[in-house]
């Protein structure tokens, strides 16, 4: 576990059985964020991210990043590997280089969700959160989905490096149809 403090928040990253139990705790902070604007979610998606956040605590590689001020969770981000020869590219409706969407089961990170508290937003913890999940995680890359009517949320991935490579289509398991896909390459070398 690595922990940063800053405008005491502090920043702590935890693997699969300690954000096991917290589950409750990040699944309140979740409907906190994302029901709150530009997101507005509401009991669908809420419902599918306790049911993918459960999914995910088995995945290889997955990671919690949680930030607390003074003791409550104000922000989270959390994501896994992508599974080998895995269908996640699948949909893609922009042409990638050949190898793109080639994955071996710890290539790629994909950060699934990152939220923060509304009354907390604008202080980069946002920025901070991202950074101490990918921080060490072993890819080489990390890999993003965010809705194409979010266009502050793209404005932001955009100004800490990620690029965007195209549109996917959703699964029949998401709550949306489309997605715009976001790729940060060259993450620092570390091990989980």
């Amino acid at each position: 576990m690595r922990e940063t403090v800053s405008d005491r928040v502090i920043v702590k990253v935890l693997g699969p059985e300690e954000a096991k139990a917290i589950t409750e705790e990040v699944g309140t902070a979740y409907r906190e964020s994302f029901g709150a604007p530009p997101n507005n979610e509401g009991a669908a998606e809420f419902a599918h991210q306790r049911a993918s956040y459960a999914d995910l605590l088995k995945r290889r590689g997955f990671r919690l990043s949680v930030a607390r001020r003074d003791g409550l969770l104000v922000g989270f981000a959390y994501g896994a590997f992508l599974r080998e020869g895995g269908r996640w590219w699948n949909g893609m409706r922009d042409p990638l280089p050949a190898g793109f969407t080639d994955e071996s089961g710890s290539r790629t990170w994909h950060l699934v969700d990152l939220g923060v508290l509304p009354g907390h937003r604008g202080r980069g913890v946002a920025r901070r959160l991202t950074e101490a999940a990918l921080a060490g995680c072993g890819a080489r890359r990390a890999v993003l989905a965010v809705e194409p009517r979010l266009e502050g949320n793209q404005r932001l991935y955009r100004s800490w490096g990620w690029r965007r490579v195209g549109t996917v289509d959703a699964p029949a398991s998401s709550v949306n149809d489309v997605y715009d896909i976001y790729v940060l390459e060259d993450l620092p070398a570390g091990r989980p």
